[in-house]
């Protein structure tokens, strides 16, 4: 803290404590008037004096706590309006990675909007349900860590590039922990490429270990990379898209995540039987949506 610092917050300090000392004192000086005097006329006002004195000291302290408060939620306020603020560069950051190859333009918001929809179809509280809206719009920011040449691949990488590419989701939790408002869906960004079985990265986590939301964006980022166009393949429609998902549960994906996306795109009531030999932990772990 500096000195300037310093001195202002004991100026402010020394707005409340003057008139607190000045009404201890008089209190005391009353109170000694008082055992000295008895109980007499002039006693009684001594102890009217000690009363007015008394309010004094209550409603000073009650303006400074008041003040005090006002300023913590202007505080608030303007920590909030400051993280709004950086949480928009950073979805403008998103979108300018993606723009760097047509094939993931708009990766991103898809995964946060699937992402939403979903955890609101699975009943998780408003509030819950908007954080991993926005978890799954910034889930792929370390993606900037990420060398272009890798990024615009048209081949399978491996490898030292394919370490790089895993490493995205521990980029994209660092750069995000400045932003405290988003701090309860840090877990879900940092473990979205988490499998099930475990053998997903970057932590091996398995099952009920992945957070709820990191098992939702996976669902949202794995349908979204599937039904749009890739170096490697066409897309997939909708329909063969969440069959394949329904194919890699339950030992990649939560069936319940998977069955949430159906139900937002309205594909629940297509049948969910996997096919034969679904059980095996088959499905490819890619590197990302």
């Amino acid at each position: 803290m500096s000195a300037v610092r310093r001195l202002r917050v004991l100026g402010d300090a020394g707005d409340v404590v003057r008139p607190v000392s000045i009404s201890l004192i008089a209190i005391g000086v009353v109170a000694c008037a008082l055992a000295v005097e008895g109980w007499h006329t002039s006693s009684l006002l001594l102890g009217l004096v000690l009363i007015a004195l008394a309010g004094v000291l209550v409603l000073q302290v009650r303006r400074a706590v008041c003040q005090l408060g006002e300023e913590s939620v202007s505080l608030r306020t303007s920590a909030l309006a400051a993280e709004r603020h950086y949480s928009a560069v950073l979805r403008r950051i998103v979108r300018e990675v993606e723009s760097r190859d047509t094939y993931w333009a708009g990766h991103s918001r898809h995964v946060g909007m699937l992402t939403r929809r979903m955890a609101e179809n699975m009943g998780r509280p408003a509030e819950q349900c908007e954080l991993l809206g926005l978890a799954g719009e910034l889930h792929d920011i370390g993606m900037l860590a990420v060398p272009e040449s890798v990024l615009l691949s048209r081949r399978c990488i491996g490898g030292a590039d394919f370490r790089s590419v895993q490493n995205h989701s521990h980029v994209s939790y660092e750069l995000l922990k400045p932003l405290r408002s988003l701090a309860p869906a840090l877990p879900s960004i940092r473990y979205h490429h988490e499998r099930m079985n475990g053998s997903g990265y970057p932590g091996g986590l398995k099952g009920g270990d992945i957070p709820l939301g990191a098992r939702i964006i996976a669902v949202a980022d794995a349908y979204d990379a599937m039904t749009h166009d890739r170096p490697h393949r066409p897309a997939m429609s909708p329909t063969a898209a969440v069959a394949e998902l329904r194919r890699c549960t339950p030992s990649g994906y939560d069936p319940r995540c998977v069955e949430s996306l159906a139900e937002v795109l309205n594909l629940s009531e297509l049948d969910s039987a996997r096919p034969a030999g679904a059980e095996r932990s088959s499905c490819p772990v890619p590197a990302t949506g």
